[in-house]
């Protein structure tokens, strides 16, 4: 076996997790609300700032999707992952 073969197997091997309680989930939807999201949208808004830029330059569908495809997708999977976050994090407050 080669020393990647190895390294992936033990990579592998570590992130292995036996029981994934109330806590972890708990812990884990915290983050995402806390630092995930904040993350996320900046990745998000340079994609669609990106795709506005160049969609003078482009023709056809082409421009369609970069001036209003691409955008819109990205928007609504930011709002529906903050909805499903805030939902989560409110019942596991409850």
């Amino acid at each position: 076996m080669s020393k990647w073969t190895d390294v992936r197997d033990s990579i592998v091997e570590a992130l292995k997790v036996e029981e994934v309680g109330n806590n972890l989930k708990q812990n884990f939807v915290g983050w995402l609300e806390a630092e995930g999201v904040e993350f996320a949208q900046k990745f998000v808004d340079s994609i669609v700032a990106e795709c506005k830029a160049d969609a003078p330059k482009e023709t056809g569908w082409c421009k369609i999707r970069d001036s209003l495809v691409v955008p819109a997708a990205l928007n609504i999977a930011m709002f529906i992952l903050k909805l499903v976050l805030e939902k989560a994090a409110a019942e596991a407050k409850q």
